[in-house]
């Protein structure tokens, strides 16, 4: 039995190919996609470059749906369980797919596997949460209000004073302003406007959830960190590059960068079971931050009713990453497979 699997393929672009149904191997799931998330700036970037190179990449890497079958050496596992699924090359978007079961977490009951699939890249969000140092009662900044900004603001709610989110686009600040957020734009961040939560019970954390050139964007962000004193943290999240003019007036800042969705990810032996791994102090494995990210689901602290997604059949995917390009509202695209690719 066969499927079909999207692609960015060289100069022909986005193109469904048919790929032939394996069993699974020890330690991994076959499941049967039933949704699918695009992570549009990773995607996007893949589909561009391979137009530019001729290289063709696999898409997509968040997925949820139903085991079909569990390969030797799974626990917790058995046909017919709801589950997510991560990783890039694993939880690609297809018909069925071959997924580690240590990138696989079973979805509660009453959650929806369209809601169900933002864990995925919400376990992204939970790792720079904890990378930040983020403790309850300190001021969050988000800046960018793109998927992942909107889900880094949604995790860091759980446990900080006030969240800010800032982004260029005004479009998307509106989407954004219905999470309950308070939002502002980019210029005021840059004119040192924004003045944070009030009053501060603890420190400052700065999210830098962007793309492409931001020096001006990471520098007001050092800036409104250090202002308050104290110890801030500014963290990078997205692929985006800056130049930061770093002086004495800036005051004390700890720079981090936040990769991944934590320890384990694109580690084979680890995700397959044949190793275990013990994080950073602080951090935690892939798996449970899987976990913690539907937790945040189940409990309404993430919440994707309130996000600006569209829900279309994979069959349309040409059309949906052309809504990705033209729309900046726009923050994601779900895919369903209720027919074929």
């Amino acid at each position: 039995m066969s499927g079909h699997m999207l692609i960015a393929d060289g100069t022909h672009g986005l193109r469904a190919v048919p790929v032939q149904d394996r069993r699974p191997a020890a330690g991994q799931l076959l499941i049967a996609t039933e949704c699918s998330l695009i992570s549009p700036g990773t995607e996007l970037h893949y589909l561009d470059r391979g137009l530019r190179t001729g290289e063709r990449h696999p898409l997509g890497y968040c997925a949820a749906g139903t085991v079909l079958e569990a390969g030797p050496a799974v626990p917790g596992f058995r046909p017919g369980d709801r589950v997510i699924a991560m990783g890039w090359g694993h939880a690609v978007h297809a018909d069925r797919i071959l997924v580690p079961y240590r990138l696989c977490r079973p979805v509660p009951r009453g959650v929806d596997l369209t809601d169900a699939v933002l864990a995925n890249l919400a376990a992204t969000a939970v790792h720079a949460a904890d990378r930040s140092g983020l403790r309850r009662g300190d001021d969050v900044l988000v800046v960018g209000a793109g998927l992942i900004g909107q889900l880094v603001a949604q995790v860091a709610a759980e446990r900080a004073a006030h969240v800010t989110l800032v982004d260029t686009r005004p479009d998307r600040l509106r989407s954004a302003a219905a999470l309950g957020f308070t939002v502002h734009t980019a210029a005021a961040l840059a004119a040192g406007e924004l003045t944070g939560g009030a009053p501060p019970v603890g420190e400052r954390r700065a999210f830098l959830c962007l793309s492409g050139e931001a020096s001006e964007s990471v520098t007001a962000a050092a800036r409104w960190a250090t202002a308050a004193g104290g110890r801030p943290v500014l963290v990078g999240v997205g692929r985006f590059r800056a130049t930061v003019d770093f002086s004495v007036e800036l005051g004390n800042l700890d720079v981090r960068y936040a990769a991944r969705c934590g320890t384990g990810y694109r580690d084979d032996e680890y995700a397959h079971g044949r190793r275990d791994l013990d994080p950073p102090p602080g951090e935690a494995t892939v798996e449970t931050n899987l976990q913690r990210a539907l937790d945040l689901i189940a409990a309404g602290w993430i919440r994707p009713a309130r996000m600006a997604l569209e829900t279309m059949p994979v069959g349309d995917a040409e059309c949906a990453y052309g809504l990705l390009r033209s729309r900046p509202d726009l923050v994601s695209v779900r895919f369903t497979y209720g027919g074929r690719l």
